[in-house]
């Protein structure tokens, strides 16, 4: 019994030698193992380094980020201009607007008696002036953020929707009212200002710009569903809405999330000071030579593989969006649970990986609405919606956009005097144009994991 037990007991800590071994060697060759990924990930034309991930240098004069009217909210807390403060909706509306993924109309009477007017017309009027100086700033031809990229400082973005929201109300009371010009100037404004946010690197910065393209479609919907546009207000909007690559925008901000991950944790590893804006003077000295140098590179190869997974999940070169390369947090949190020696890059797991599902939606939706745009044109000339979208090009699209995860075209069918268009969700999955529901009630939402990705239509 005795020997029995002794030889237990020793291919125990045979076994625990031999793990010991394995992984002093691992993290040992940290390093070497991240850097013969990263020369991978640069062999694969993955933007690895700052210089590939700011905007160029811009002149203040031509830059929107350096408008006087934008300045304060992009780089300081707390110092809004107040012309930008005051464009801000009334707190009691927020939660009664209207959303048109979910085919809800804007209140804008709601919105009036918020502001204690008889309509939104008097009640916006004070704000022409801040309204006609954002405008002025948004024409400007280049942003770059007066801020230091590469020093890990984040803008601060403070009261962006507020005034695109309260802008996108006054194109829909221009719209409402007939003066289809004045709500076409609107919309190409909160359009342009997105634009201006486009290769910012930042997650902030990509959200903000997603936010605002998800803050302008609202316009672009009622117009089209209400059946307000006339043609040549269409192929304006037609032409906006093909200048729109979302992909591309959240595909720089992982990117980007991923560097400063970088530039901290090697950094670290190394015993150098870590960037300006993220140095912790209570960060302890890496122990250990090789070995604590190994264990922070380790953890970094891990982390950023994962966050690679985001980058991976857009492809703006095929305008495609792939939901088999990103990687699942809550399977890999779960696959990595009994990894203790690669608790860095569990703490440090990624906020906000939903975005990637939502802004393929998003995307697919933006494509959906030129296509849409063409439908209501082709309504307008020739008095009805066409049996099959191939009509549309030439004539209305220069070519038909395809379908984000599958590669192939939008489905379509004509009902009468109404349409279906979609395309398949996340799930690769054809729900004959059914969108995914989530909640109940009050709390229940459009969820872009489940169903297809269809042009929504007013409910009734």
């Amino acid at each position: 019994m005795r020997a029995w037990i002794l030889g237990i007991l020793l291919a125990i800590v045979g076994l625990a030698l031999v793990l010991g071994l394995w992984l002093l060697g691992y993290h040992l060759t940290g390093k070497r193992a991240f850097l013969a990924w990263k020369a991978e990930r640069v062999a694969m034309g993955d933007r690895v380094d700052w210089k590939e991930l700011v905007p160029p240098p811009v002149a203040p004069e031509q830059n929107f980020a350096e408008a006087p009217i934008v300045r304060g909210a992009v780089v300081e807390k707390g110092q809004m201009d107040p012309r930008f403060k005051s464009l801000a909706l009334p707190k009691s509306v927020l939660d009664v607007l209207g959303d048109w993924r979910e085919g809800r109309r804007d209140p804008l009477e709601v919105i009036a008696k918020a502001y204690g007017k008889p309509s939104v017309e008097m009640a916006l009027k004070p704000l022409a002036v801040a309204f006609a100086d954002l405008e002025e700033a948004s024409r400007r031809p280049a942003s770059r953020f007066p801020i230091n990229y590469e020093e890990g400082e984040v803008p601060a973005l403070l009261g962006f929707r507020g005034a695109l929201r309260t802008l996108r109300v006054r194109a829909m009371s221009h719209l409402r009212s007939g003066r289809q010009d004045q709500a076409l100037q609107d919309l190409q404004t909160c359009l342009r200002i997105a634009d201006h946010l486009k290769r910012e690197p930042h997650l902030l910065s990509a959200l903000l710009r997603i936010a605002s393209v998800g803050i302008a479609m609202q316009v672009v919907w009622e117009g089209v569903e209400d059946r307000l546009w006339e043609v040549r207000h269409l192929e304006v909007i037609q032409l906006e809405l093909a200048r729109i690559d979302l992909l591309d925008t959240l595909q720089r901000a992982w990117q980007a999330e991923r560097q400063n991950y970088i530039a901290v944790m090697s950094a670290t590893a190394e015993n150098r000071p870590a960037p300006t804006f993220w140095e912790d003077p209570h960060t302890p000295k890496v122990r250990l030579g090789a070995l604590g140098r190994g264990w922070f590179y380790r953890n970094m190869l891990v982390w950023c593989q994962f966050a690679s997974s985001m980058v991976d999940s857009q492809d703006p070169a095929s305008h495609r969006v792939l939901p088999h390369r990103r990687i699942d947090p809550f399977v890999w949190l779960k696959d990595m649970r009994f990894r203790k020696d690669l608790i860095m890059a569990q703490i440090a797991l990624p906020a906000l990986t939903e975005q990637v599902i939502r802004v393929g939606q998003l995307q697919a939706l933006v494509d959906q609405a030129g296509v849409a745009c063409a439908l209501e044109r082709h309504r307008l000339e020739r008095g009805a919606y066409p049996e099959g979208l191939e009509v549309l090009s030439p004539a209305y699209l220069p070519s038909l956009p395809h379908d984000l995860v599958t590669g192939g075209p939008l489905r379509y069918r004509r009902a009468g005097d109404a349409f279906t268009l979609y395309q398949m969700g996340w799930n690769g999955k054809d729900d004959r144009g059914q969108p995914g529901w989530s909640g109940e009630g009050k709390d229940r939402k459009r969820e872009a994991a489940l169903g297809d990705w269809a042009w929504p239509h007013a409910v009734q």
